[in-house]
């Protein structure tokens, strides 16, 4: 880092602690961005409470390092000081006491700001020296009383808005939060506020089991459409996709010589995978779960992407048909692709009739069990993710179609690891 040097007999200069200032700054940003990286924001404390009685929001004391400049405006003054210096640096801001907000309203998700910028703080009235008389001090620079700012802090704001704010001159915003607020709500009573990627773990946390806890925790379900957030201390995902299982084939007569006895829909793909991810790129994972097939329809595909690229799929078992008036072929289970572990195609559905002979047409198997059986007047639906339904036998009139069993919808499953 560097360092002033002043020579023993040399006229002292304001500058000479205003030159160790900015080297010292230098020094620590340079040191944040070796740990966070660079242009990364990292947040410690600023804890948020929501107010029971109202739509308050309190963020507690805490700090923040983000991208600024060494100094916006100069520094010092009265003839002497260093010159604006607008070097873009990793600077620390700091909130030493609670502040609290007021949401602008509700029916709407909030993000919750950080305004970082430095403010020059602390007005003090200086002693200074008489140009007339060197041995006399002055309260002030013209001995009228006048404070100066002693002190040039990183300091920051808090707004709730939902777009972001503009960024102070030399400084920045950071997103801390976001709540949710329920249309007509008057308290944020029973509201939580979601914390941002900001929040990185400290260095004691990555050093003992908190780190590992979090890596090693059971994989975590996701049953509807969506995206899900990197931790900021993740670089790889565990992802298991299952695609929904397909619909078993409907009935439409009570004998054997038309219709009678429908196969079962097929089991949905089963991928599984680890995969590099990174918290400062994009803005998460993208997540799509396939919905169950109906009576004779395809179950839906689920996969994941990442920076709009698919990184795992599995389709979904297609449906239990008849081929012809008499021959029902069981569905065939579901494709998958993008696995670094395995890439499992899903079970097919039984096979139903086959001219006067019947069989079961029980719905494939899910990687949990769950298939639909075979079901008299109409087929039994499938209880488990990616499991076929079954198909349907010995309608009550000729001519009357009874359906096949529904297929399960399909999941996604993750787990960040460091």
């Amino acid at each position: 880092m560097d360092r002033a040097i002043v020579y023993a007999g040399s006229i002292p200069l304001d500058t000479d602690l205003l030159r160790a200032g900015r080297y010292t700054k230098a020094a620590f940003g340079n040191l944040a961005s070796m740990l966070y990286g660079p242009n990364v924001m990292a947040a410690s404390g600023l804890g948020c409470s929501a107010a029971y009685n109202s739509l308050n929001l309190t963020i507690e004391a805490g700090s923040i390092v983000a991208p600024g400049v060494m100094d916006a405006s100069t520094i010092g003054g009265n003839g002497g000081g260093l010159a604006a210096d607008t070097t873009a640096l990793t600077c620390q801001y700091i909130s030493t006491a609670s502040q609290t907000i007021t949401l602008p309203g509700s029916g709407n998700t909030y993000t919750i700001y950080a305004l970082c910028s430095e403010q020059d703080a602390d007005l003090t009235v200086l002693p200074f020296f008489n140009a007339s008389n060197p041995f006399q001090t002055q309260a002030g620079i013209e001995n009228n009383g006048s404070a100066l700012p002693v002190r040039r802090t990183g300091t920051m704001t808090f707004v709730a808005a939902t777009n972001p704010p503009v960024a102070p001159t030399g400084g920045c915003v950071v997103a801390l939060y976001t709540i949710t607020v329920p249309q007509g709500a008057s308290t944020l009573a029973g509201v939580t506020a979601q914390p941002g990627q900001v929040f990185w773990p400290t260095i004691p946390e990555l050093a003992t089991q908190a780190l590992l806890k979090a890596s090693t925790e059971p994989m975590t379900l996701v049953t509807g459409n969506g995206s899900v957030s990197i931790p900021a201390w993740a670089s790889r995902v565990e992802l298991r996709v299952i695609g929904a299982g397909g619909g078993g084939a409907a009935s439409q007569a009570t004998t054997t010589a038309s219709s009678f006895s429908g196969a079962g829909g097929g089991g949905g793909g089963d991928a599984w995978g680890i995969y590099t991810v990174s918290p400062t790129q994009g803005s998460g994972l993208a997540i799509t779960v396939g919905n169950g097939g109906g009576s004779e329809q395809t179950g839906g595909t689920s996969l994941v992407s990442y920076l709009g690229q698919t990184l795992l799929q599995a389709e979904g078992g297609q449906g239990g048909t008849f081929y012809s008036t008499t021959g029902s072929a069981g569905g065939v289970g579901g494709n998958a692709s993008g696995g670094t572990v395995w890439n499992q195609s899903g079970t097919s559905g039984g096979d139903g009739q086959c001219n006067a002979y019947t069989f079961s047409g029980y719905g494939g198997d899910g990687p949990w069990g769950g298939a639909g059986r075979c079901g008299n007047q109409g087929g039994r639906n499938a209880t488990r993710y990616g499991a076929g339904g079954g198909g349907s036998y010995s309608a009550t009139t000729d001519g009357a179609s009874s359906s096949g069993g529904t297929g399960y919808q399909g999941c996604v499953l993750y787990r960040f690891l460091p």
